[in-house]
Order: C-alpha cells, then structure tokens, then sequence
C-alpha cells in the first residue's frame, strides 16, 4: 500500500494509505466535483483493492464505498471486486427489505396493543439520512419503549415467538429466561436494553427503554425524547421519530460508548447533519449540557468534521476549540481505526472504560459510572455463581474477585 499525507484534516497527523484516503472520500454525505475528480485520480492509482473492500466491510461503510464508486466511476473498478460488491448489495437489499416488512408488522402490534414506540437506527434512519434503505448496512431493529411499557412489551414480543438473548453467552440467555416474573421486572427495569430474537427467520429486536447502559447515568433516562419525538411518513404511515437535534445527540453518544470503533457511527452522525436540514443548535447544545455530555456530542462532531469535512457551526466550533482533551481524544480514534493494535481503546475493557471516563465530563458522572461498572453484580456474575435471595449481598464482593480474576490474569499473560 503506498502512503500519503493527508493535508486537510487537523488529526490526521500520521501519514495514511491510498486506500484509506480513497475510502474517506468515497463514504462522504456529500461529493462535490473536486472530491470526484479526486477519486477518479485515486481509484487509478496502484490501489489495493483487497486491502479497500475488507477495510470498507470491517467499518460497516461497503455500501456508501460501492454506491459513490459505481456512480462516480464504474468502468475504473475491478471486474471482480465488482461483481463481489453486487452480489453483496443484492444480499444487503433483501435482508434489509425483509427486516423493513418485520418493521412495519411489529409497529401494527404495537399500535393494536396501544403501546406507543418510537423505532430508532435500522430501516428509519436508512431512509431518513441515507435516502435509499440499500445505503445502510442494519443486522436487526432497535426500539425505543417508556420504562413503564418495557415488561408488557417484552410479554407482548414472547407471544410472536420471540426470546431473550445474550450477546455473552448461552448460560446468560437461559437465565433471563428463566427469572420469574419479579425478579424479571426487576432485571428490566434496571437495564437499558433486552435483546430478543426470532429464531425462526433469525430477527433481532433490540428493545430499548434508555440509550446508554446504567453507567452513563446521564441517558439511562430517556422521558425527554417522548416529548420531542416528531411523527414523519414511513413506508405509508406516520411513525415516531426521534427528532433531528435528538437524533445528533443518540448517535454521539452511541458511537461514544462504543470508542467508536468502526466508520459508519460517524457517518451516520455525517448523514443525519447533511440531510435532515435546519438544526437548532442552540437546543442542541442546552440539552448537551442540561444532560452532562457535551464532551460526547462534541467529541462525535469533531470526527464529522476531520474525517469527513463536514461543516459545523460556529457555536460548534468554538466549543470544540475550547476543550483541549477533545483533540487528543479524537486523536486516538484516529489511530484506533487506522492503526490497530493490541494495546488499543476497543481491544481491552478496561482500556474503554478508561476512554469512557475520559469523555464523561462530570465529577460525580465519573463516580458513578466507577460505582456501576465495578461494584454492581451484573448477570454474568449471577450466572457464574447462581445464590438463593438471601445470599444475594455476596455478589458484591464476588464481582470485585472476577474483576481481579479477569482482568490481573490478562494481564499477567501478556506480560
């Protein structure tokens, strides 16, 4: 891969490919003339293309690389690498068209329940950001429920033959199956999100009742975006939606939470910023600071506007000016995403968590988000060690021994 410098972006201070430079340009929101003739310039330069297509699949950002290529230069791409790239757009098409049809079929359950839900991500922001549902990669759907309908949603959800899930483990899954129903509502209501799936055509609803875990206190309450949520057209029908201003702010603080880790969260944020059209700004940023997250909303526009030359205003801007950790951090975003190693943000949970800490810019969110992370059992612990009601205190001490377990032994292996 030949190197180049990139000249215009402010953090991008290390040198970077051919092939990283040509995806940059080729996943903008928007491409004016002089960004095309750049790519065509680059697309015929010595370009590995296998390099560029796995790169462009590892940041969930294949479909905005093939869309802009195919109408900005078609006759330039491989013969082989575009034939893969079609055959991967047909697959993307039919399964987000058939998770689209499980969309529209879940709202009009919901809607005969009377359970008001706002659907987030997936198919909504496809059509609303990216204008085309094939331009987005989605693998499931996310909804947004009140607190006080997150149980009878989810009985609701068991009866169409969906089932709770673990990310971590079968053993997870079987027990959140198996709570009773006091201990589950008191599992539901202290969790963000309950992940559920179809195991019949393999669909995944990711149910939500806050947008960040218990740690980020700062959204684990989510009653304001009831109040904002605007009604637009959707395949035929008016569906909530989170508002524009909202929406900047779920998308940073996602990406935050996951150390933004992969390119599609900033374009998401870049999409959102290009198309949605006026933003009040000034309501956004009252609501980042009545929230306690400017540093995560500012930290998400940063990379919009280093990466992918997206304007920001000047409110915006002098508030990026004004924090100087904000540089260093997006810097290690940076070299993260470009860069990777072992010693890196997303590699090792207590490297993220240092990272979290970072961009939480209050002393007693920091606090907090300690007390939450290292003291409180979670489900792993319980299924560790599965304890009678009366001896639930000692999970307390035994999250803290699996913690020094975990994360000591790692660390006596690497060395």
């Amino acid at each position: 891969m030949q190197i180049i410098s990139k000249q215009n972006t402010r953090i991008l201070e290390k040198k970077i490919s051919l092939e990283i430079e040509l995806l940059l340009d080729s996943i903008r929101p928007q491409i004016d003339d002089a960004i095309s003739d750049r790519i065509k310039a680059l697309v015929q330069e010595n370009i590995d293309w296998q390099y560029l297509i796995q790169t462009a699949y590892g940041h969930g950002v294949i479909p905005l690389l093939y869309s802009n290529l195919s109408n900005i230069c078609p006759e330039l791409i491989p013969a082989s690498f575009q034939q893969q790239l079609q055959r991967n757009q047909y697959a993307r098409t039919q399964r987000n068209l058939m998770l689209t049809s499980k969309l529209l079929k879940l709202l009009e359950l919901f809607e005969a329940n009377e359970i008001p839900v706002i659907p987030f991500k997936g198919p909504i922001l496809a059509i609303s950001a990216y204008g085309d549902l094939s331009r987005r990669d989605f693998f499931d759907l996310d909804i947004l429920v009140r607190k006080e309908d997150f149980l009878k949603t989810k009985e609701l959800l068991t009866t169409q033959g969906y089932q709770p899930y673990s990310n971590n483990s079968e053993k997870e899954a079987a027990y959140l199956s198996s709570l009773k129903d006091k201990q589950q509502k008191a599992y539901l209501q202290s969790h963000w999100e309950l992940h559920m799936v179809d195991e019949r055509d393999r669909v995944t609803i990711d149910l939500h009742h806050g947008m960040l875990p218990k740690q980020f206190s700062f959204l684990f309450d989510t009653e304001w975006l009831w109040e904002y949520a605007q009604l637009k057209p959707f395949a035929n029908r008016m569906v909530l939606n989170l508002s524009p201003e909202d929406s900047i702010l779920i998308l940073c603080s996602q990406g935050g939470k996951d150390c933004w880790q992969q390119l599609n969260r900033i374009c998401d944020i870049a999409q959102v910023l290009c198309t949605c059209g006026e933003i009040n700004w000034q309501q956004v940023c009252d609501r980042a600071i009545k929230l306690r997250m400017t540093r995560m909303l500012l930290l998400g526009l940063l990379l919009t506007h280093e990466l992918l030359e997206v304007k920001l205003p000047k409110i915006i801007l002098q508030q990026i000016q004004a924090d100087p950790l904000l540089k260093s951090l997006a810097s290690q975003i940076y070299t993260q995403l470009f860069y990777q190693t072992e010693s890196l943000i997303p590699n090792q949970k207590v490297n993220s968590s240092f990272f979290h800490l970072s961009m939480i810019e209050h002393p007693l969110d920091k606090i907090w988000y300690c007390f939450e992370h290292l003291v409180v059992p979670t489900v792993a612990d319980e299924v560790f060690l599965p304890l009678p009601q009366f001896l639930s205190f000692l999970y307390y001490p035994l999250r803290l021994i699996r913690l020094i377990r975990m994360y000591g032994l790692k660390r006596r292996f690497r060395e």
